[in-house]
């Protein structure tokens, strides 16, 4: 199977690849680096000539909602044509659980974007998956280096059912793998709730023990009332696919699952 992966070079998209090659998928690698670039939809059709599926890993770390919806609708709708002028078989986008939401995403300009990039692959005319899942546990260690002021990092206090990066990697190449007979969407979880402050200071306990390079810090929780997005909104339902393994068990695997 021909498999593009468009943002291959990102922190999922080299995952994705990864699992799909190690599978004997033919796979490439698609970004800006390549020449390709979605947005402007230079060197898309050309990428996509003889493929079989296509994934949508592209990503744009905004506050700005206009931004995010901007970029988001812009390079779905881009690809969606695309895949249709050379006959690909299956798309699958990668999304977050409860993104599409309104009453979720309305303090959120990230989620605004990545519902306005489902709703075009909803409607797309090539078969189409958004496989969606929660916050990834490397989220923590992000959230941790963002906004430190000495020994001190602020991480907001986040509600979520978080889950590996490698783990949703899986998904996405079993859904690749399914072809256009898979579901029209599937979500993935980690097994249990966590506040992400708390796993941020998990993170930087891990670092210090360790020796990593990794940011440490003494970590501040945040609350973030009225936004639902960080305060439940996140958490799946009871009938979505859940990884097994625990945060505890990914930081003593060295961050691996």
């Amino acid at each position: 199977m021909k498999v593009i992966v468009l943002g291959g070079n990102g922190n999922l998209g080299r995952r994705v690849v990864g699992v799909l090659r190690e599978a004997g998928h033919e796979v490439v690698a698609a970004s800006k680096t390549t020449g390709v670039d979605a947005y402007t939809g230079l060197g898309l059709a050309p990428v996509l000539e003889g493929a079989d599926a296509v994934v949508d890993c592209l990503n744009l770390a905004s506050p700005n909602a206009g931004a995010c919806i901007d970029f988001y609708d812009t390079t779905a709708r881009n690809i969606i044509r695309a895949a249709e002028q050379e006959r690909v078989k299956h798309l699958v986008c990668v999304s977050i659980i409860n993104a599409r939401k309104p009453k979720i995403n309305r303090f959120m300009g990230y989620y605004r974007g990545k519902a306005a990039q489902e709703a075009r692959y909803q409607n797309a005319r090539v078969p189409s998956t958004i496989v969606c899942s929660t916050q990834w546990f490397e989220l923590a260690e992000t959230m941790l280096g963002q906004m430190g002021f000495g020994p001190l990092s602020v991480v907001p206090r986040m509600k979520t059912q978080p889950v590996a990066a490698d783990a949703v990697a899986r998904l996405v190449a079993s859904t690749v793998e399914s072809g256009k007979n898979a579901p029209a969407g599937v979500e993935l979880a980690g097994p249990e709730e966590r506040d992400m402050a708390q796993l941020a200071r998990l993170v930087s306990k891990d670092n210090a023990a360790a020796g990593n390079a990794g940011p440490r810090a003494r970590v501040l929780g945040l609350p973030v009332p009225g936004v639902l997005a960080f305060n439940g909104g996140l958490i799946p339902l009871a009938s979505v696919v859940r990884d097994a393994m625990t945060f505890e068990q990914w930081l003593a695997n060295g961050r691996r699952a």
